[in-house]
């Protein structure tokens, strides 16, 4: 199975001060495969260097160039427009569209967001890596 990873496992994988930090890079280093794809990339920067995490554009660019740099990554272009989104709230705007992107691709989601998990238009493609482990 290959996987499209959200932001919050790129944040998990790449800081030490997640709380899932060596579960998710134990995990991420075992997969074979994974993509990214713009939206997730931003997301990443966005939130790095945002007071949660407080890093340095040069320390978040270093830490996702790094994983960008793995045998196991592929870039996946963002080739899905804003209408074939299923029907969101606007909270749920950037995951419905991860969601619509993974199954286009053939690809599951790995987040650590169990909300989305939940929500009807992700069953089946949105996926906590984790499982028991949390």
């Amino acid at each position: 199975m290959s996987w499209l990873l959200d932001v919050n496992i790129l944040l998990a994988s790449r800081w030490k001060t997640h709380a899932d930090h060596e579960a998710v890079r134990e995990w991420l280093d075992a997969q074979p495969e994974f993509h990214t794809t713009p939206i997730v990339e931003l997301g990443f920067m966005r939130v790095s260097i945002s007071p949660a995490y407080s890093a340095t554009w040069k320390d978040a660019h270093r830490s996702l160039t790094s994983l960008l740099s793995r045998p196991e990554h592929r870039f996946l272009p963002d080739d899905v427009s804003a209408t074939e989104s299923p029907e969101s709230g606007y909270k749920d705007t950037t995951d419905a569209h991860l969601i619509r992107l993974a199954s286009r691709h053939g690809l599951k989601l790995a987040t650590l967001d169990n909300a989305l998990i939940s929500k009807p238009w992700a069953a089946g493609f949105a996926y906590h890596p984790l499982g028991d482990r949390v």
